[in-house]
Order: C-alpha cells, then structure tokens, then sequence
C-alpha cells in the first residue's frame, strides 16, 4: 500500500504538538509552585523551554501549509516562520552543549551568559531567514509542493540554502559534537588517570592544579545529570546534519527525488518527527521528573537560609578560594567520619576534619548522598551556591 506523505506528515506532527504542548503546561504549572520550581532553575532546563517553544511555531505552521496550501505572498511569509523556528531549536541546543564545557571546565557562570545565548541565536536566525526572505529566495517549491525556497533556478537555490540555512546547520551541529566529546574527555581522564591515584581511603583528593583535573572532578560528581543533559545537543546534531543532508540533496537533484517516493517519504518523516522527539525527551528531563517528585512528596521549598537545599549528587565538600574563585571539590571518607543522613549532625561530625583544610578556603556545602547542609548564605555569591543551576 502506497504511503500518503501528507497523512505521514499529519500522523507525526500532530502527536508531536500535542505532546510538546501538555509538556509546556507542566513546565509551567510546576513552575507556579516554591515546592518544584527549584528544581526547575537550571539553564539547560531554560534553554530547553524555549527550544519546546520554537518546535510550537514550528509544528503551527507547518500544519498549516500542510492543511491549506497558498502559494501567495503567505508562502513567503510561513516559509520564513518555519525556517527561523527551526534554526532557533537548533541553536538552542547548541547553546546546551556550549553551555556544559563553559561552566564546568572554564568556570563561566551559566546564568549571566544565558541572554547572551538566546540573544546571539535570535540575532542569526534573524539575520540568515531575514536576508532570504527579503531576497525572494522563500516561498512554493514546485518540486517538494511546500512552502520552502523557490526552485525557480537550481544553482541560485542552492547558494540561498547554503548559506542561510545548511551551513550554519552543519556548523552548530560540529560545535555540539564537539562539546560533548569534550565533557567525555574530561570524565574519562578524570575517572581513568586521575582519579586512581588517591585511594578512597584518603581524607581528600588533593586539589588539582589542572583545569581539565577540576573539571573532571566537577563532572565525575555531576556526571548523571550532564550526560542527560547532552543527550539534547546530539540528538538536536543527528536531526540537523541528516535533514541538511536531504535538503542539499532536494536541491541538487529535484527531478530525481519528485520520482523516487521513498526518498521523499523519508525527508518528510526526518523533518515531521522533531517535535514528537523532543517531547519525548523532554519528558524524561530530570529536572522535570525531580520538581514532579518533590510536588507529590508536598517537599517544603527551601526559601530561607535555614532550610536545606536538594541534592542530586555524589558526596562532596564544595569549597572555592574567595581571592581566586577557584574551586576545589574534598571528597570525604564516609567510613572514617561516620557521617548520618541527618544534615545538621553530618556538619558537626564532619568539622573536624574541615578545620583541617588550609585557610581561607569558606566551607559552602556538604553534600551527603540525598541532602545538602548549607552554611549561612549571606557569605556565599549566588554563583557559588549551586553549580547545577548553571549547567
């Protein structure tokens, strides 16, 4: 039975909004509450929304071409939509992928930098849809029959996708693969060279002098949530460089793809499955499952300084040198502290071997397997509260 490429295109996009959409209202309806938004406040967690928001638009209109096809003036104008929808997904996903080594290896603060992204994606998107959409270079493409660039002349369509839309494509997608195989890197050396060296029997780790070392030590701790988290850039790097791929091949070939069905059933569905993807994983974000979580627990929000934040992570003293902000991470000997799961006797048992630690070094945090005890936070900045919040 020969396939319809519009009821393919319908019976993946409509799934998909539908389902990107009851996630955005969670989001948000987790975010109205003190109880799960903190779990929320993260970057990533941020990027990712507005990512969900641009595959919104993006489903939108495409359901609309798809529904009432026009080959006026609004063809343009929907062209234009979709296109900058789409690159906008894509570069924030880059963004999560750039955002990880910044924080983690370089020490940037994620949340001061986090206008900058969605300010510097914004600009491109404007820039290379706005220079195509003035050109005339949007609108029916008799070939595919959608709103897309004009095929009116092969070799200048193919310049206008080239360099608006594939190019910038390809090269967020590198930035991203790159990106992760950086924090890999980092792991691995951390767990495979470094790390074996100092016996957990130890009181500490010595503090690294490297930053790859720091970083490593910062992931390792990490190292569940941002692995999570980089399954958005690489799969935002799968989608874009084999959708740019059927594009430059559309452009190139026309007459052979109007013929060959299966190609074209295939670029559809590569295209038309985004949003139900995304939602998917979106799904499953560990932020959102934590903030589901603690909402069912009816958790009280730590709001004051008094009250413990959450924790996510492996055992760890979190310290940074005030004059240098330079952070080292002390790793505890649970067998010789003894330390209980009950935050405020864990601080009083674990002081002694604090004391130890060469001065100046402020104590921030003590994080035991599932609770955070917090020193008074009048004497922390808020970028050295918590390190998740910038990842």
């Amino acid at each position: 039975m020969k396939a319809n490429p519009r009821n393919l295109m319908l019976g993946l996009m409509i799934p998909g909004i539908a389902l990107t959409g009851i996630i955005l209202a969670s989001y948000g309806y987790l975010a109205l509450s003190p109880v799960s938004r903190r779990h929320l406040d993260r970057v990533s967690f941020r990027l990712l929304v507005y990512a969900l928001v641009a595959h919104m638009v993006f489903g939108a209109t495409v359901l609309v071409m798809t529904l009432h096809v026009y080959r006026d003036w609004s063809c343009s104008l929907l062209s234009f939509i979709t296109n900058s929808a789409l690159q906008f997904s894509g570069g924030m996903f880059f963004c999560v992928a750039l955002n990880l080594p910044l924080v983690l290896a370089h020490g940037i603060n994620g949340q001061k930098t986090e206008k900058y992204y969605v300010l510097g994606t914004a600009f491109v998107c404007a820039v290379c849809n706005g220079v195509a959409y003035a050109g005339g270079a949007l609108g029916w493409n008799s070939s595919e029959h959608v709103c897309w660039y004009r095929n009116r002349n092969p070799a200048k369509t193919l310049r206008w996708v080239v360099g608006t839309q594939t190019f910038w494509i390809f090269l967020v997608s590198a930035g991203e693969i790159v990106a992760f195989l950086s924090i890999v890197w980092y792991l691995f050396r951390y767990t495979h060279i470094v790390r074996p060296v100092y016996p957990r029997s130890s009181p500490y780790l010595s503090r690294s002098k490297s930053r790859s070392d720091a970083a490593g030590s910062t992931i390792f701790m990490y190292r569940g949530t941002i692995l999570r988290i980089a399954i958005y850039p690489l799969m935002s790097a799968l989608m874009n460089m084999t959708g740019a791929l059927f594009d430059l091949y559309v452009v190139q070939h026309p007459i052979l793809v109007k013929h060959n069905a299966g190609l074209d059933i295939a670029d559809l569905a590569m295209f038309s499955i985004r949003p139900l993807a995304y939602g998917l994983l979106a799904a499953t974000d560990p932020s959102f499952i934590n903030a589901v979580n603690a909402l069912r627990r009816g958790e009280v929000s730590s709001t004051d300084a008094d009250s413990p934040p959450s924790a996510v992570l492996s055992t760890v003293i979190d310290m940074r040198d005030s004059s240098s902000t330079v952070q080292s991470d002390v790793y505890m000997n649970m067998d010789t502290l003894s330390i209980k799961s009950n935050a405020r006797t864990s601080v009083v048992e674990a002081m002694p071997v604090l004391n130890a630690v060469p001065a100046p070094v402020p104590i921030h945090s003590v994080v035991l397997g599932g609770a955070i005890e917090s020193l008074p936070r009048q004497s922390m900045e808020p970028a050295q509260r918590d390190v998740a919040r910038h990842i």
